[in-house]
């Protein structure tokens, strides 16, 4: 098929996905319900294209292997309101509007980052699975505890805790302790690969140098933000991490609400942890943090705080340096000395 520029849409699902090809001039030329798997091959002997597809987890995998030879746009899962709010909605439906919209320009987009970012990402997503099921396996242990009414004063899983859980010689104590520590070796090789790849990158290391970041977060926030320059300005970015507060606006009257928890639920949650290091270990955010929490809370001060270290965020990766005192004078107006050794 060849001819004037055509526009796939692609309603992607695990085992099958619904394709339809659109002519600029909106001529609908194929439609189709393939396999997923066999995709690719398919999409070959349509020319000069552009693949529209919805960021789901089946969607980008296919985009990244797509990508490689083929224009390929993901659309705005929560931009692209053609498909979440249309009344008759099937998978050719929404094969159709992703394909339409590409044509008329109107597709709201998604980033799609480098395949180098999106391994970044695994290994910090699987380093914070791993955590989960540690979590999970010690909550299991401490409800066995108490089922038998047992009771320990102190750390349950360090080495006197665990001396006393070995003790009980209760066998489904020991099995757990087993998977835990199996889990925990995962982890420390895992923590492992994260600070190598921290070490290797200029950016990475450029944020382990502002107060609270140390070698995971700074892998992580680098890794969910990808190609700084995407965003015009700071303000950008705390939007994209959902840190920006909700706006209300009726006539002259503007009401700001709670932050609007949309974007990257990732990059919002690791900013709070940093935070909470920030203000323990540096003066500047400990001072902005408590003139927050006196006239709005500790909640909301911390959420303060977490907005105000990605700015510093932003203006550590936009300027390529790491955190001193141009970077700080800009968002505390005050001279402040250089921080270092904050791995």
């Amino acid at each position: 098929m060849g001819g004037s520029h055509v526009y796939v849409g692609v309603d992607v699902h695990k085992n099958f996905s619904f394709i339809c090809a659109m002519k600029e001039n909106g001529e609908v030329i194929l439609e189709k319900r393939v396999r997923t798997e066999d995709l690719e091959k398919f999409l070959e002997d349509i020319e000069n294209k552009t693949i529209i597809l919805e960021p789901t987890t089946t969607g980008i995998n296919l985009a990244r292997m797509l990508r490689k030879n083929n224009e390929v746009l993901l659309s705005h899962p929560y931009k692209t309101k053609l498909i979440a709010e249309s009344k008759k909605k099937t998978d050719k439906v929404d094969a159709r509007v992703l394909a339409d919209l590409a044509r008329t320009n109107f597709l709201p987009t998604a980033y799609l980052p480098p395949d180098e970012i999106m391994e970044l990402r695994e290994i910090i997503r699987e380093r914070i699975r791993l955590k989960k099921l540690s979590t999970s396996i010690k909550n299991g242990i401490h409800s066995i505890l108490a089922k038998n009414g047992m009771k320990y004063e102190g750390n349950l899983f360090n080495s006197e805790g665990r001396e006393f859980l070995n003790s009980l010689n209760n066998e489904w104590i020991n099995r757990y302790l087993r998977i835990l520590s199996s889990i925990e070796n995962e982890i420390k090789e895992i923590d492992k690969e994260i600070r190598e790849k921290c070490m290797e990158n200029e950016e990475t290391v450029l944020l382990t140098t502002i107060p609270g970041i140390g070698y995971f977060s700074a892998l992580l926030i680098y890794a969910e933000i990808g190609d700084i320059k995407r965003f015009p300005n700071s303000k950008k970015l705390c939007s994209y991490a959902g840190l920006v507060p909700s706006i209300r606006q009726s006539g002259n009257k503007v009401i700001t609400g709670k932050i609007t928890k949309e974007g990257n639920k990732l990059l919002r949650w690791v900013l709070v942890q940093c935070a909470f290091v920030a203000i323990r270990n540096d003066e500047r955010f400990r001072n902005f943090y408590e003139r927050i929490k006196q006239r709005k809370g500790p909640q909301k001060a911390i959420v303060a705080t977490a907005r105000k270290l990605l700015t510093v965020v932003y203006a550590v990766l936009r300027d390529k340096k790491p955190y001193i005192i141009h970077t700080l004078t800009n968002y505390y107006g005050e001279e402040c000395t250089p921080v270092t050794n904050w791995a």
